[in-house]
């Protein structure tokens, strides 16, 4: 059974009936996760199902009740698909606890787990990521000035959650980059 096409299918259905989150974020997240779980010698058949699976229930809804508990919904969504794919006990465990901490509200009990918050974080912290988030907030109807704001706010937001010392690094480059990129875009309204 290919479980990581299973996620992938899954979560792209919700993706399409949650009108969120953007599909293009998801494949940003997944595949830096796949890079880190390989760097990092983590399973990345784990790495890449949770971070399919991290926002099954999600909404368009900038800091609702869905957005901001969607890391528990999502794991209590997708453990009866889990058993249904037949992912080990052990599997499954390590899986849902990533979707779980993703956000740090728990704590991480893997390195996988770990990964896949950075993973996760790491897509707010890139160039790509936040032009790929300032048009999401663009089609949603958000003026360009709360647009700009949002992708700020969410890049530092993420910027604190990461802990693996690459992407620290990594993400301190970009995020100048984001700021020069968006500062361009307030001056110019």
């Amino acid at each position: 059974m290919n479980t990581i096409k299973l996620a992938r299918d899954l979560m792209y259905a919700r993706t399409k009936l949650n009108k969120a989150p953007s599909w293009l974020l998801t494949e940003l997240a997944v595949r830096k996760g796949a890079k880190l779980a390989k760097k990092y010698r983590v399973d990345p058949e784990i790495v890449q199902i949770s971070l399919y699976l991290a926002h099954t229930i999600f909404s368009r809804v900038w800091q609702g009740k869905i957005q901001e508990h969607h890391e528990q919904l999502s794991a209590n969504f997708v453990k009866p698909y889990l058993k249904k794919w037949q992912v080990s006990p052990a599997k499954q465990d390590i899986i849902l606890n990533a979707i779980e901490a993703h956000h740090a509200k728990r704590t991480t009990k893997s390195k996988a787990a770990e990964v896949v918050k950075n993973a996760e974080c790491f897509k707010f912290v890139t160039v790509e990521g936040a032009l790929i988030s300032f048009h999401e907030f663009g089609i949603r109807g958000i003026s360009m000035k709360e647009s700009v704001s949002k992708v700020i706010q969410k890049m530092e937001q993420k910027l604190k959650l990461l802990t693996l010392s690459e992407c620290k690094k990594e993400a301190a480059v970009n995020c100048r980059e984001i700021r020069r990129i968006f500062k361009v875009l307030e001056t110019n309204q």
